[in-house]
């Protein structure tokens, strides 16, 4: 029988999923060419980044592995001036998740770990004040499962 533990993720374990996620962002066709990718930040001008919650619930199973999953925000903020500038850039977000989803060649981790899913939920917006410019964020919650295999048996 597994066991369900809901655990922080060690600072180790958020540097190697940073630095996954900052090169898996790096090949996705959806994100903006001008656009910075940050980890767990985000930037002054137009960027896509990802934040983590930080903790995640683990299922332990009898040969000393486990399976994670880890909750993300995707999000894409930008500064449109008018509707068809404001629907693409949440089709930006819905572009990404929707990649995100569709990728099969998902990256292995240090540590033995390999990403094996990606979930996505639906985007919202939010309107913020960045350096007196008002910009519209697009974000899209998001599961991303890994598995760590065990070394009983």
């Amino acid at each position: 029988m597994s066991e369900e533990i809901k655990e922080p993720i060690s600072k180790a374990e958020q540097k190697r999923l940073g630095d996954m996620f900052l090169e898996l962002m790096a090949q996705c066709p959806h994100v903006p060419k001008d656009a910075n990718i940050k980890y767990n930040a985000k930037d002054v001008g137009k960027c896509v980044y990802i934040l983590t919650a930080g903790d995640s619930v683990r299922k332990y199973d009898i040969t000393g592995g486990f399976t994670s999953k880890l909750k993300i925000q995707v999000a894409y903020q930008s500064f449109p001036t008018g509707n068809g500038q404001i629907i693409n850039a949440q089709d930006v977000t819905d572009s990404i998740t929707m990649w995100l989803e569709d990728v099969e060649n998902l990256p292995v981790l240090k540590g033995g770990r390999k990403v094996t899913n990606f979930t996505a939920y639906d985007s919202f917006s939010s309107v913020e004040e960045v350096e007196g410019d008002k910009a519209t964020v697009f974000a899209a919650n998001a599961d991303m499962e890994y598995r760590v295999k065990g070394e009983r048996f």
